[in-house]
C-alpha cells in the first residue's frame, strides 16, 4: 500500500557537505529531484586525480581472492557489473530503488571512493530523468556491500542493459568506479531510511489509538502521571505520557480514581516509550551510515586503503532492533483491540461492539485479523543479523544479512499499520457506543480524530464486509494522522 510523501516535503535535494537525512532520502524516493553541489564534484575529481598512475587500473593488480595476475581488458568493468547481476525474487518498488540510488550517490560524493565527478552527475541524471532499473529483492547478504541489487542499478547507469533512454548518455566507468558503484550497503541503508520514516508515522498513529482506547475503556489516569513517568529516567517514556495527556486532556472518563487497568493500558507509556527510543536509535544509526563511506578500497591522500567498510553489521543490527520494537507495538495494539471487543474487559461495552451479537459478528473478525498480523510480526522479528553464512570460498566468512533485516522491518511496518488501523476502527465504534451510554463528550483532540474517522467509515449497525473499512483507515494511518496537540 502506498505511503505517500507529505505535501511539505522538499521537491529538490542538494547533495553537499551537509548531512543527508532519512527525510531527504524519503523525498527523493517519492520523486524529488537531486542536485550535486559543485564543491562535491571538485572533491571527487581531485581525489580521482590523486590516484597513482600505476594503480589507476585495478585490473593490473593481482586478483584479490586467488592471488593470480588479472588480465587487462577493456571489458573488465562491464563483465564485473554484469557478473554480479544475480538477484532473484519480486522486484523492489520504485521508491526503494530511487532511495538506493540516492544513498549510493551520497557515498560517491565523499571523494574517497576514487570515482570521478561524472559518476555523480550521471547518477543524479538518472534520478532526475526518473530512470529506475528493475532490481530483484533477493540475493544480497550485506557483506561485500549489496553487490547483486546495486549491480542492476550500475548496469543501467553504464548502458549495459541494452536499453536507451531519452536525454541520457550512459557512464563509461573506470575499473574502480565499477567496483565503487556496487561495493557498499547503500540498498540496505536506503530501505532502512524508508523504514525509519514509516516507523515514525505509524508510531504517532499508535499513540492516537492508545489515547482513544484509554478514553473508551475508562482508564485510570494515574498511569500518565508525569512525576511517575519521569522517575523512570527514560525520557521517551515521559514524552509518550505527555502526548497521551494531551490526547485525553479534559476527559470525563479517564480519571485518577478509576479501577487499575491491565498492562496493555497501564504500561502503555513504558512500552511505547521504549519503542520510541528504539526508533530514534535506528534513525541515528541510519543517518550515520547515510553520511559515511561504505566502499573498499578507499583513497586517502593518493593511497589506497583496504578496509571492511562494505560490511552491513550496523544496518543489520539496527533494523533487527527496530523490527523487535515494532513487534512490541503490534502486540500492544492488538491486545487493546482484543479488550475493546470483549465486554468483560472493556468496562461493559457490547461484545464485539455491536448490539445483538447473536445475529451479528460485529468486529470479532477485525480482531482475528489483528491477531493474525501480530503473529506474523513475531515471526518476522527473528533477527536476520543473528545468522551468518560463508560466501566466496570462505573469504567472506562473516556476513551481515542487513538487506534481509531491513526488508523484514518494512514487512512488519505493513502489518503494524493495518493493526493500528483496526484499533482506530474499533476505537471509533466504541466511542460512539460509550457516548450513547453515558452522554459524555470526548476530549477535543479525540472528538476531532473521531470526526476524521467517521468521514471515512460510518458507524457499524449490522454486519457488512469489513475489508473496505479497514483499508480506508489503513490508508489514513500510512498517510499520517494529524500532529498530536490539545
Amino acid at each position: 500500500m502506498n505511503w505517500s510523501v507529505p505535501h511539505s516535503a522538499p521537491q529538490s535535494i542538494t547533495i553537499d557537505d551537509c548531512p543527508l537525512t532519512c527525510e531527504s532520502v524519503w523525498a527523493v524516493a517519492q520523486g524529488a529531484s537531486v542536485t550535486v553541489a559543485d564543491e562535491q564534484i571538485e572533491t571527487m575529481n581531485d581525489n580521482a586525480n590523486s590516484i597513482p598512475a600505476e594503480s589507476r587500473i585495478l585490473a593490473s593488480k593481482r586478483h584479490w581472492l586467488t592471488g593470480e595476475p588479472s588480465p587487462d581488458s577493456k571489458n573488465l568493468a562491464q563483465g564485473f557489473i554484469l557478473g554480479h547481476c544475480a538477484g532473484v525474487g519480486k522486484p523492489f518498488s520504485k521508491e526503494i530503488v530511487r532511495a538506493a540510488m540516492m544513498a549510493r550517490l551520497k557515498v560517491l560524493t565523499s571523494g574517497h571512493t576514487g570515482s570521478r565527478g561524472v559518476v555523480a552527475t550521471k547518477l543524479s541524471d538518472m534520478l532526475n530523468l526518473d530512470i529506475v532499473p528493475t532490481v530483484p529483492s533477493q540475493g544480497s547478504v550485506g557483506a561485500a556491500g549489496d553487490l547483486a541489487p546495486m549491480s542492476y542499478i550500475a548496469r543501467t547507469l553504464c548502458g549495459y542493459d541494452g536499453q536507451t533512454y531519452p536525454d541520457f548518455t550512459p557512464l563509461v566507468p573506470t575499473d574502480k568506479e565499477a567496483l565503487a558503484l556496487i561495493n557498499g550497503i547503500s540498498l540496505s541503508t536506503a530501505i532502512a531510511a524508508l523504514a525509519v520514516v514509516r516507523a515514525e508515522r505509524v508510531f504517532e498513529a499508535s499513540v492516537w489509538t492508545a489515547g482513544l482506547t484509554m478514553e473508551v475503556v475508562r482508564a485510570q489516569s494515574q498511569c500518565l502521571d508525569d512525576r511517575a513517568l519521569r522517575a523512570r529516567k527514560h525520557p521517551e517514556v515521559a514524552e509518550v505520557g505527555e502526548l497521551l495527556r494531551q490526547i485525553v486532556n479534559g476527559s470525563q472518563r479517564v480519571l485518577p480514581d478509576n479501577n487499575i487497568d491491565a498492562f496493555s493500558i497501564r504500561a502503555t507509556p513504558s512500552v511505547m516509550g521504549a519503542v520510541w527510543r528504539t526508533i530514534r536509535f535506528a534513525k541515528e544509526e541510519v543517518e550515520r551510515e547515510l553520511n559515511g563511506i561504505s566502499d573498499n578500497p578507499l583513497i586517502f591522500d593518493g593511497e589506497w586503503i583496504e578496509a571492511g567498510n562494505f560490511h552491513g553489521a550496523s544496518m543489520g543490527l539496527a533494523m533487527d532492533h527496530l523490527a523487535t520494537a515494532l513487534t512490541q507495538l503490534a502486540t500492544l495494539s492488538e491486545r487493546r483491540t482484543f479488550r475493546l471487543t470483549h465486554g468483560k474487559l472493556s468496562n461493559n461495552l457490547p461484545s464485539f461492539l455491536v448490539q445483538g451479537t447473536g445475529l451479528n459478528s460485529g468486529f470479532m473478525l477485525a480482531q482475528y485479523t489483528a491477531a493474525a498480523l501480530a503473529s506474523e510480526c513475531k515471526g518476522l522479528a527473528h533477527p536476520a543479523s543473528a545468522d551468518s553464512i560463508p560466501t566466496v570460498q570462505h573469504h567472506e566468512d562473516h556476513v551481515s544479512m542487513s538487506p534481509i533485516a531491513a526488508r523484514k522491518a518494512l514487512d512488519i511496518l505493513e502489518c503494524l499499520a493495518d493493526i493500528v488501523a483496526i484499533e482506530l476502527l474499533v476505537g471509533a465504534q466504541a466511542l460512539d457506543l460509550r457516548q450513547q451510554e453515558d452522554g459524555l463528550s470526548a476530549p477535543t483532540p479525540l472528538a476531532k480524530l473521531h470526526q476524521q474517522i467517521r468521514q471515512e467509515v460510518p458507524f457499524w449497525q449490522d454486519d457488512e464486509v469489513l475489508h473496505p473499512a479497514i483499508r480506508s483507515l489503513s490508508v489514513m494511518v500510512r498517510k499520517g494522522l494529524p500532529p498530536i496537540k490539545a
